[in-house]
């Protein structure tokens, strides 16, 4: 079990930089908010009636995030695949968004060429790569990035690009609402919370360091709701490849109705889960008071409940405060466990295998 304030141990852990990856995602986010507004789309592309996502893992993230971020006041209907094939139903005025930071995810691919066959309105994420070549070859509009402020390089970590692009994107096309103002306020937080929980701040005062010891050798399960509700998946996630360990997330209401029973057994919960709400002011006063009675059934259950209000004023900014705690927690979860955090031993063996029966 790493010392959290042994800041030579971390950087010798942290060989790729990771850290680095966490406190520039706010220029990243700015990098794709400033490319996107160069993107010219046509016409049609306003006109969709529809819209189609494609993308795995942390690619797919961003999408996650809007749909709940946005989940009143998006007007069109709204689907995310995480698979190979595009729904039946999309045509020439489906608006599909294919996501693959690396360009090389093969379901995001074969999603991309259905697509083409498709006719739809097609745009797309990525570094390049395949999935590069199959937009840039149907000439439709998309963002091929340069990952200018992701040292780490790995994909789970440049969610300022796959993600914010998303939002700009559909910004653009006039179908969410995200301003210049949100894109600043989303860089402040970042910088704001290098302040507040980067490497050198020490974990009597960090509450990054604090929540991950809390954390450690436990299964957290965090819990949001309404606009909140997808950034548990992303905290969930990037646990996941991170810190390699398991963790589990739920939203409110949907919970109340079967989670809530399910915290008898066994009896090792008590000792295994512990419980990372996540607060909102923003939250309507239906979920207020679900909230608190969620947290008070399980304290009585004999479980911890550790809990995240972000500071910030609008739903956009509380979002990203939000998941730029998470990704703190996470890395240093990934210390404690003695663990570099760019690595993903398993999913590079899943994919070398898969390869094998291509």
């Amino acid at each position: 079990m790493a010392n959290l304030d042994d800041f030579a141990a971390i950087k010798a852990l942290d060989q790729e930089n990771v850290l680095g990856s966490i406190e520039q995602v706010g220029l990243q986010c700015q990098q794709a908010w400033e490319d996107i507004a160069r993107i010219e789309f046509p016409r049609s592309y306003y006109k969709a009636q529809n819209i189609v996502f494609a993308g795995m893992g942390g690619s797919s993230l961003g999408a996650y995030v809007i749909k709940s971020l946005f989940f009143d006041s998006l007007t069109l209907p709204f689907e995310i695949v995480n698979g190979y094939h595009l729904p039946p139903y999309v045509n020439e005025n489906t608006l599909v968004i294919i996501c693959s930071y690396s360009g090389t995810t093969e379901e995001a691919i074969c999603a991309a060429r259905e697509a083409v066959t498709k006719k739809s309105l097609l745009t797309g994420i990525a570094v390049g790569k395949e999935l590069g070549s199959v937009l840039l070859g149907a000439k439709v509009p998309c963002y091929i990035f340069t990952p200018t402020y992701n040292p780490s390089n790995q994909p789970r970590l440049g969610t300022g690009y796959t993600a914010y692009s998303q939002f700009a994107i559909l910004s653009k096309l006039g179908f969410i609402s995200v301003t210049n103002a949100d894109t600043k306020d989303v860089v402040a937080i970042a910088e704001t919370g290098i302040k507040k929980y980067g490497l050198v701040v020490p974990i009597a005062s960090n509450p990054a360091k604090q929540q991950a010891l809390a954390w450690f050798e436990k299964i957290p399960v965090i819990v949001s709701a309404e606009f909140l509700a997808q950034v548990g998946r992303v905290i969930r996630n990037q646990f996941n490849e991170c810190a390699k360990s398991f963790a589990a997330y739920h939203d409110i209401p949907e919970l109340n109705h079967h989670l809530m029973e399910a915290l008898t057994y066994p009896k090792s919960n008590q000792d295994l889960l512990t419980f990372f709400m996540l607060n909102s002011s923003l939250y309507s006063p239906s979920i207020q008071k679900r909230y608190a009675i969620t947290k008070e059934v399980i304290q009585k259950q004999g479980m911890k409940v550790s809990e995240f209000m972000p500071q910030s004023k609008t739903r956009i900014s509380q979002a990203f405060e939000c998941i730029q705690f998470g990704a703190y927690v996470n890395y240093y979860m990934s210390m404690l466990y003695d663990v570099n955090p760019s690595k993903i031993p398993w999913v590079d063996y899943f994919k070398e295998q898969l390869a094998k029966t291509s």
